[in-house]
């Protein structure tokens, strides 16, 4: 009995199956915010893969950078996050090492948020894969496309959650 071969139809790209059609959700500016932050993540995701730290933990090292002594309430306003989903990152980030929490002498009630020198180790580590990110999205736009983009995000994100 002469052995079975199976059939298998090659598909070329001049048969690939047409563009999805995204109808109007192609036109929303929500629908492709999503997208292009989800393609932007990837990259960057890939780009920190060896650090196996998330993308918005790198947000706080940066902050707390950028302002020693920093509050955790004054922290999760900025990176838009309660105190209560924030409390597990610097939990972490603390048990890394990273960052201190110190009481302030005039406020029992609240932490100040400081990075320890490996965390400021850490954050400059990141912060050099973090820019090589940006310099990849920086190919795709010009420096004026950047701008606006940027101001324009802005202006949604405080039309849509404003300042209280």
């Amino acid at each position: 009995m002469p052995a079975k071969t199976s059939k298998r139809r090659i598909t070329t790209s001049a048969e690939s199956p047409p563009p999805l059609n995204l109808g109007w959700l192609g036109g929303t500016i929500g629908f492709n915010l999503r997208i292009a932050q989800e393609a932007s993540v990837r990259t960057y995701l890939r780009s920190v893969a060896d650090t196996g730290t998330l993308q918005w933990r790198f947000a706080i090292l940066a902050l707390i950078n950028e302002n020693p002594g920093l509050t955790q309430a004054a922290l999760g306003k900025a990176i838009k996050r309660d105190t209560s989903s924030l409390t597990p990152a610097l939990d972490d980030l603390c048990n890394r090492g990273l960052v201190t929490r110190i009481r302030p002498e005039h406020d029992r009630r609240s932490y100040e948020l400081r990075l320890t020198a490996r965390g400021k180790t850490t954050m400059e580590q990141l912060k050099a894969k973090v820019q090589a990110h940006e310099e990849e999205l920086d190919r795709l736009i010009t420096k004026d496309q950047r701008t606006r983009l940027i101001q324009t995000l802005r202006q949604i994100a405080a039309g849509i959650s404003p300042e209280e």
